[in-house]
């Protein structure tokens, strides 16, 4: 049964896509996930301020399982995440929806099951090798014999948010001592991120931990030398041309390292 939406905050994931060349507006892309972890996409014509929650709900299409999810039979090797995880507390990240529509123009979707059961490897993997600044990983969820989700723990701001709204301040020597940390830790373990930018970095806010970074989102991260995958890097936070970011190198995580610093003195400035 389709969701019922009414209120934007229902919403999974909402962007208007403009024309790349002429930035001429060509519609808005909206998804839902329900309680049963079942993916609802639609697209409409329509700027998203003259969309009505109706019209919203007679486009949403679920989209099947063996389109989006990887199966249970390549990832038998994950971690089930405990049942009684306090939802308020935990982050689940699914594949990657803001993608699912130029997937689906080029037939590709299927890179993103694959790319999100690599990304759940990749946590497995590093739970086994953890750094205290790195993003909690619990596990996995899974339904009707596919992985759905990966379970990571929750903090409210990315560090770009965490400071452009006033959230709170940091200590910028401290704070990239431990970022630095944890990335050199990655490294020596033959990894490299490859996507290190202010919104994949996260603020802990607790008592213990406040104003400290928690790195999060591994898609991008390979062995040094592996070819990367349909995630690669971030413009604007790599050196070079995007379409040049083809191998995973610890020189890319360096790069970066240093252009957080250097963000960090005026965190305003445009950096999109």
């Amino acid at each position: 049964m389709t969701p019922q939406i009414t209120k934007w905050a229902d919403f999974a994931y909402v962007s208007e896509e403009f024309d790349s060349e002429t930035h001429e507006f060509q519609y808005t892309m909206f998804a839902v996930i329900d309680s049963d972890d079942v993916i609802y996409y639609g697209e409409l014509p329509i700027r998203k301020a003259e969309i009505s929650f109706q019209q919203v709900m007679a486009t949403l299409k679920a989209i099947p399982d063996s389109e989006i999810f990887p199966a249970l039979s390549s990832a038998k090797q994950l971690t089930q995440a405990p049942p009684e995880l306090d939802n308020a507390q935990v982050f689940i990240k699914r594949p990657n929806i803001s993608q699912y529509d130029v997937y689906k123009r080029y037939n590709v979707v299927h890179l993103l099951a694959q790319s999100f059961l690599e990304e759940a490897c990749t946590m497995e993997f590093l739970s086994t090798h953890p750094h205290p600044h790195f993003v909690q990983y619990h596990g996995c969820c899974f339904r009707r014999g596919y992985l759905t989700g990966i379970v990571l723990s929750r903090h409210p701001c990315d560090l770009k948010n965490y400071l452009n709204r006033g959230v709170g301040i940091i200590d910028k020597k401290v704070f990239m001592n431990a970022l630095e940390s944890a990335v050199y830790h990655l490294h020596s373990l033959g990894w490299a991120h490859n996507d290190l930018n202010p919104t994949n970095l996260l603020v802990d806010d607790s008592k213990a931990n406040c104003g400290m970074p928690v790195l999060i989102d591994f898609g991008s991260a390979r062995k040094m030398g592996s070819l990367l995958g349909t995630s690669r890097g971030t413009s604007g936070w790599i050196e070079g041309r995007i379409e040049d970011y083809t191998t995973s190198k610890k020189e890319h995580d360096i790069f970066a390292l240093e252009k957080i610093r250097l963000w960090l003195d005026n965190p305003t400035i445009d950096d999109d």
